[in-house]
């Protein structure tokens, strides 16, 4: 993701109601995987995916890497990483909020 439509996504993730829009997105996409993202609560995020995905099988989190479009690139470098599951919770939520955002964005256009 480009360096300044990154940090206006994260810029935006400030915004409470963004927040929620995301928190939607990452439910929805979580459940169309057969999971369920254990959270209503928007400040816990990143805390929220990372437990998730500690405990699903490997299969299932291929499927939802797939679905949210993170590049097979990205997930290959961050497995062999010891924060593997702190760095993936916030590749996923960038991504999410990146596609609430630019829905967004050519809304308001």
């Amino acid at each position: 993701m480009a360096q300044e439509l990154q940090e206006q996504v994260k810029h935006a993730l400030v915004d409470q109601s963004f927040r929620t829009d995301t928190l939607a997105q990452l439910a929805k996409d979580f459940q169309r995987c057969g999971l369920t993202l254990d959270s209503g609560d928007v400040d816990q995020l990143l805390s929220s995916i990372e437990s998730c995905i500690k405990i699903v099988s490997n299969t299932q989190l291929q499927q939802l890497i797939y679905l949210i479009d993170i590049p097979e690139s990205i997930f290959i470098s961050l497995s062999r990483k010891e924060t593997f599951h702190q760095e993936l919770s916030e590749a996923i939520l960038m991504r999410e909020a990146l596609k609430v955002y630019l829905r967004t964005k050519f809304r308001e256009q």
